[in-house]
């Protein structure tokens, strides 16, 4: 009896001494995530160049939709200035009001470049101007990915309400 309570005890001290072992490999993750985390705030800040970034994805040989899947995997990793995303507004709104909007469907560069500034415009704003960028986003990316043309009744139903948020914004 007394060789069992041993032959325990003896394994309770070996897996504790293991389990010493493990807890310096979750303090590395975590100093890895760190470094991560702190890697990703800086390209934000500094180095990141989203232009440059949406200009290799659209040259690259990648479909129409694994380009705009690539533009998403970016989009849930920058954030726009405030200043940007009054640039952005400005933008979209031109862009529609010239007529030529979805006027370049296969240009890539164009096309993900719009979704980019739409995407942040709608994430950041409110009001009109909010309702305004979901519908040229709606549009922008269906039409880009295929799903929708530029003459379908959800496009057109979509430039309705941009027209209306249009009102509200002037």
């Amino acid at each position: 009896m007394k060789k069992i309570f041993y032959i325990g005890v003896l394994s309770a001290l070996l897996l504790t001494a293991c389990g010493e072992e493990t807890a310096p490999k979750e303090n590395t993750s975590t100093t890895e995530q760190t470094d991560t985390n702190t890697k990703q705030a800086d390209t934000n800040t500094e180095v990141f160049n989203w232009q440059d970034e949406i200009s290799k994805i659209a040259s690259n040989s990648d479909t129409a939709a694994d380009k705009f899947y690539a533009l998403e995997k970016m989009l849930m990793e920058y954030t726009a200035t405030d200043s940007e995303i009054k640039e952005f507004s400005t933008f979209i709104v031109d862009d529609y009001k010239s007529g030529n909007y979805l006027s370049e469907i296969d240009n890539h560069e164009r096309m993900l470049t719009n979704i980019f500034k739409s995407y942040y415009v709608e994430k950041g704003s409110e009001g009109a101007i909010k309702d305004f960028a979901f519908d040229y986003l709606q549009n922008m990316k269906y039409t880009y990915r295929g799903v929708d043309t530029i003459d379908s009744e959800a496009v057109k139903s979509n430039e309705e309400q941009m027209n209306e948020a249009l009102k509200q914004i002037q």
